[in-house]
């Protein structure tokens, strides 16, 4: 049942830090806390690995500091992952945990470390979205989606995803969550739970921040809108090969 669960948070935000710790507390799970780069502040040797002229070329719109801030921490924790050799659990600070699936996970944590590499444990935010059930443990299932989760708020995550991730991340063009969406480009499958065993807690806003848009021109948003199709192009070819490869109805 052990398994390494680490928080990100901020330093300055104590209020999210007592939320999340006192839910772990309750339910008697140990925990490490990761200090979260703040982007808004001095900027990190990392954020050289932002290049936003493909932002905007992609996105049509530059990365906030909080982005970088949060791509950072997440970087740095997929690194922990590597250098520790072992699965790890990464939650967002603002995540309010609903403890029977989320207990039920820690509990078969290392079954399902085996077989799945990473998992989303939070709802799922995309439209139209489907997945299918692959493996049952007590409460909750693990299923695979076809479309990704549209947040970070928490993961089970394994050193070889972690490898993975960081592989195909030598240059950010795109919010963290986006990026780790695009299983066809990291080659991390987009597995989660039903239920969800986390959600984000409403009494909390982001702390983030979103970039502004900049005046585009026509071939700028036309550029956008091609990339736009040749991902779902993307996602929709891998997704066919992945059911034809696993038999997944």
């Amino acid at each position: 049942m052990t398994c390494n669960i680490y928080i990100i948070n901020l330093a300055s935000s104590l209020d999210r830090k007592v939320n999340i710790t006192k839910q772990l507390d309750n339910m008697s799970l140990p925990y490490t806390i990761f200090s979260a780069i703040d982007g808004r502040k001095d900027p990190h040797p990392l954020f050289d690995m932002y290049d936003d002229k493909l932002s905007q070329q992609y996105r049509g719109k530059s990365l906030s500091k909080g982005q970088l801030g949060c791509y950072a921490s997440h970087f740095l924790l997929w690194g922990e992952c590597v250098r520790i050799n072992a699965p790890i659990i990464i939650i967002e600070d603002d995540a309010l945990i609903d403890p029977v699936p989320f207990l039920d996970f820690i509990k078969h944590n290392t079954k399902i470390a085996a077989k799945y590499k990473c998992v989303r444990l939070f709802d799922n935010k995309r439209k139209n979205f489907c997945f299918s059930p692959k493996e049952q443990f007590d409460s909750l299932n693990i299923c695979k989606f076809n479309k990704g989760h549209m947040s970070t708020t928490g993961y089970l995550l394994t050193p070889e995803a972690a490898r993975k991730l960081i592989m195909h991340s030598q240059r950010w063009y795109m919010a963290v969550d986006i990026y780790m969406d695009r299983f066809w480009v990291n080659e991390v499958e987009c597995f989660g739970t039903s239920p969800a065993c986390l959600t984000n807690d409403p009494i909390f806003d982001s702390e983030i921040g979103y970039g502004k848009k900049s005046p585009r021109s026509f071939f700028s948003r036309v550029k956008r809108e091609w990339f736009s199709i040749k991902e779902l192009f993307r996602r929709e070819t891998h997704n066919f090969k992945y059911k034809m490869n696993h038999k997944v109805k």
